[in-house]
């Protein structure tokens, strides 16, 4: 069985860069930065109790720190670049990712 599993993993990385080759470059850098995220973000599950404890505590050091003011001239500021028309959208109304070209 784990003949299979190797077999299916190494299946798996050809087929992977097979794509790879036949996209445009920045297709490609979006698949490697993509990868690199999977690699360092566990699926839930995968990580153990404390690891979520301590990604948490992270989390909540970073937030009571901000700065209120400082957040909402930020969510400002993208809201006005969206009314321009400066900021795409990655989804439509129905949640279906938007490739934009």
């Amino acid at each position: 069985m784990e003949t299979n599993i190797r077999q299916t993993h190494a299946d798996l990385i050809k087929a992977i860069t097979e794509i790879a080759a036949a996209m445009p470059l920045a297709r490609t850098v979006q698949l490697y930065q993509f990868a690199l995220f999977l690699k360092t973000h566990p699926l839930p599950g995968e990580e153990t109790f404390e690891e979520v404890a301590a990604d948490e505590a992270i989390w909540d050091t970073q937030f009571a720190a901000t700065n209120d003011d400082k957040l909402a001239a930020l969510a400002a500021a993208v809201e006005a670049g969206m009314n321009e028309g400066k900021v795409l959208p990655m989804f439509d109304a129905h949640g279906e990712f938007i490739e934009h070209q």
